[in-house]
């Protein structure tokens, strides 16, 4: 370790400390200290050891204070000759450790009163201790002064024996690894201190950011970046001008630029930290934006503000054709939601007039035995009058029936008047309601085809919803399923219709025995004009117009899949 502390390339930052706090330890250690130890030994040792001794003080002194002016020089030009300089220091610091050793034995063997020997040691512990603030910013040079001191001092003090100079040796010993660590720790601190204050100037100099200090909503510092982004030739050039100038009278959003600013500022020092974007003007009176960062900061217990200007003209001429597009995008996705809403509109029209003519046809099957019973019980009528046996309980009766057969037909008419109403509000509702609603009009066209019809009603909650529309999608899932059944020409076919809640969901589905939906279309079959019916007579529209139905206009979800039997059609709806 020591090695490599020897070795080690301190750097320019921590050299410059040690050069500026060394030359008040060189007087210290050289001229006062040597001068107070001589006057302690004047009248015990012989003159000429005393006066050499000193004259090699002053010698070092000279020296030192050369190697120091040295140091200095190649500090400021970032010379690598500075670290040849450092290592004569280092001999120059070792030689005043061996003085001062020699002084302490000298002291000894001299025969010198223990008062005197003890001050000497004093002062010499006091200056090795001491070093630490005056060589620590270059930890090995803190090392050949402190510990060698501190070792001829614990030799010496051990020699002279007795208890009190025992137990100061023993303390020196003890305060050689106190001093040892309190001296790296100190010397980290510098150098993590020096590190952070160089990386904090060189990113504050070289930074693509314009970075400025605040004091008093005025810049009293910042950085090339800073003058360059609004074109001054130097930093003295912007500092001299009112930063009124450097912005518009109003930024964009109305404000006053000089008040918004004070307010910024205000708010940075309550805060602690603030972004925002602002438009500036440059020397040439162009305009231009700026992201801005301000950050509280206290240097030396004043509190500053450390800001960060970032050019970002260019972004917001990105953003302004982003929201212009944006805009022209709006309008051309309203443009084809209407076009879309009249083409559904106009699908869902062609839908009904093909379920009217469908339904015309249902009408004539609901309305042929009706309409053949009033004709016979008319026929009947004339007979008995023509006969003369028109008696009045015949008639009653006859005409009860008759009565019967019309209520019959004027709640067909109702039911499909019902049908084709167009909904205008959700309305409460249940599958048992719109599947018997259905089956009133469809069940004789499908008894007719000797098609069974298989109900499996069990979910009986009620539910908001459109209803005749949804009534449209059932009687479109049952009449797609009777076409299959018929074109099949299956055996024993059969619809089943079931409902029943789940996951909080309400469910029906539409399920038949025609052999399913080939894998190859099952995917295309809720595309509009897509259709699979044998005899091409479809519209294509049905199943389409039954999954807008409900998941665009109820909220739901409409899916299918084959059984081992046939297909499944599965409807469902939220539950609120």
């Amino acid at each position: 370790m020591l090695m490599q502390l020897w070795r080690g390339k301190y750097s320019f930052e921590l050299i410059k400390l040690l050069a500026e706090t060394l030359s008040l330890g060189i007087i210290i250690v050289n001229i006062v200290a040597p001068l107070v130890i001589v006057y302690l030994l004047y009248d015990f040792v012989e003159y000429s050891i005393l006066i050499i001794w000193v004259s090699v003080h002053i010698s070092s002194f000279v020296v030192r204070m050369l190697i120091n002016r040295q140091l200095i020089k190649h500090i400021k030009n970032k010379s690598k000759k500075v670290y040849a300089c450092l290592k004569r220091m280092y001999l120059v610091i070792f030689i005043s450790t061996l003085l001062y050793g020699y002084i302490i034995w000298v002291s000894i063997l001299y025969n010198v009163p223990d008062t005197h020997i003890f001050l000497i040691a004093t002062i010499i512990s006091g200056l090795a201790a001491g070093s630490l603030y005056t060589l620590g910013a270059v930890f090995i040079a803190y090392l050949i002064y402190m510990v060698p001191n501190f070792l001829f001092l614990i030799s010496a003090m051990t020699y002279h024996g007795g208890d009190i100079f025992e137990l100061y040796a023993l303390t020196m010993f003890t305060m050689i690894g106190i001093f040892l660590i309190a001296g790296y720790k100190h010397y980290r601190a510098i150098r993590n201190t020096t590190s952070l204050n160089s990386n904090f100037k060189t990113l504050y100099e070289n930074s693509t950011d314009g970075i400025v200090i605040f004091q008093e909503n005025k810049f009293v510092s910042l950085n090339k970046a800073m003058y360059k982004l609004f074109k001054y030739e130097s930093e003295e050039a912007l500092l001299s001008i009112s930063l009124r100038k450097i912005s518009p009278l109003y930024q964009p959003d109305g404000q006053s630029s000089v008040k918004k600013m004070v307010k910024m500022v205000q708010y940075t020092f309550k805060e602690g930290y603030v972004t925002f974007e602002w438009l500036h003007k440059d020397k040439n009176a162009k305009e231009f934006w700026c992201e801005i960062v301000l950050t509280k900061i206290c240097i030396d217990g004043i509190d500053l503000i450390y800001g960060a200007w970032r050019d970002i003209s260019d972004r917001k001429k990105l953003e302004f054709m982003t929201l212009s597009l944006n805009l022209t995008l709006e309008q051309r996705v309203k443009e084809e939601v209407e076009l879309n809403r009249k083409k559904d509109e106009q699908m869902l029209h062609q839908s009904r007039l093909a379920q009217m003519g469908e339904m015309i046809s249902m009408i004539a099957h609901q309305w042929r035995q009706p309409l053949s019973a009033i004709s016979s019980a008319a026929a009947l009528i004339n007979l008995k009058a023509q006969l003369g046996k028109l008696d009045k309980e015949t008639a009653i009766e006859i005409s009860q029936n008759i009565a019967n057969y019309t209520q019959h037909l004027s709640a067909t008419i109702d039911d499909f008047r019902n049908f084709f109403k167009q909904d205008k509000h959700k309305e409460a509702t249940s599958y048992t309601y719109l599947v018997n609603s259905v089956l009133n009009i469809i069940r004789i066209s499908l008894e007719n085809k000797n098609i069974k019809i298989k109900e499996e009603l069990e979910c009986k909650d009620s539910f908001m919803t459109y209803s005749n529309e949804l009534k449209q999608v059932i009687i479109n899932l049952v009449k797609n399923a009777q076409d299959v059944l018929v074109d099949h020409k299956i055996t024993n076919p059969y619809i089943k219709l079931k409902s029943y809640t789940s996951d909080g969901k309400h469910i029906l589905e539409v399920t038949d025995n025609g052999g399913g939906i080939s894998p190859n279309v099952i995917d295309k079959i809720f595309d509009p004009h897509f259709s699979t019916k044998l005899n091409k007579d479809g519209t294509g529209l049905g199943l389409y117009m039954s999954r807008t139905i409900v998941e665009e206009h109820c909220g739901g979800k409409l899916s299918c899949y084959n059984t081992q039997e046939g297909a499944c059609f599965k409807l469902e709806l939220p539950s609120a």
